[in-house]
């Protein structure tokens, strides 16, 4: 692809959305994962607050949290989530747990959170917002001359396909013309409800 932004690059970053088939409960679901992975370095408890960020501490956890997307969880979407963009993302520079990965139960429960609203009230209901399906963290890319990419799907933007690029995490839109006929029907696929 000539754009020079979209060299080959790997995204584990979940661009897309998972299904809110059953509600997440905050402190029987993502407590204990923040808890077991997290709470070491950003928590009331430990007495640090690497990078700022507090997950024990309710109300200062509430403000990483912005339906505006310029927080670090953006309710409903957790592929506009920065906190989950680093907990998915290995080759992330900021990959939080450093030392190891989220199982995939977890990252499901997270995710199934973010998309429900990200609330800590039990009794949320989840988000009205439309289930989608289940979108890989990593999607390859390949335009009408052969050249790949790996790269996260945002969304379809008119003729466009918004890509994800990892480095930096900057939205790129594409033309789908410019790619192949079977990446263009991967992108019509991935922006349908």
């Amino acid at each position: 692809m000539k754009n020079p932004s979209l060299s080959l690059i790997t995204l584990g970053f979940l661009a897309g959305s998972g299904s809110t088939a059953c509600a997440v409960d905050f402190k029987k679901d993502i407590q204990p994962i923040l808890e077991k992975n997290c709470y070491e370095c950003h928590s009331e408890k430990s007495g640090k607050k690497k990078g700022g960020f507090v997950f024990d501490d309710l109300e200062t956890f509430k403000l990483d949290i912005n339906p505006n997307g310029n927080a670090q969880i953006t309710p409903g979407k957790p592929g506009e989530s920065h906190l989950f963009e680093v907990v998915t993302d290995p080759n992330h520079e900021r990959h939080m747990p450093p030392k190891g990965q989220l199982s995939d139960g977890d990252v499901k429960k997270l995710r199934d959170w973010i998309m429900a609203g990200a609330s800590f009230d039990k009794a949320a209901a989840p988000s009205a917002l439309p289930a989608r399906k289940e979108l890989p963290p990593i999607m390859s890319w390949t335009n009408s001359e052969g050249k790949t990419i790996r790269a996260g799907f945002v969304r379809l933007d008119g003729e466009n396909v918004v890509l994800r690029m990892p480095a930096n995490g900057q939205e790129v839109p594409y033309p789908l013309e410019k790619l192949n006929a079977e990446s263009q029907a991967q992108a019509r696929e991935a922006g349908a409800p």
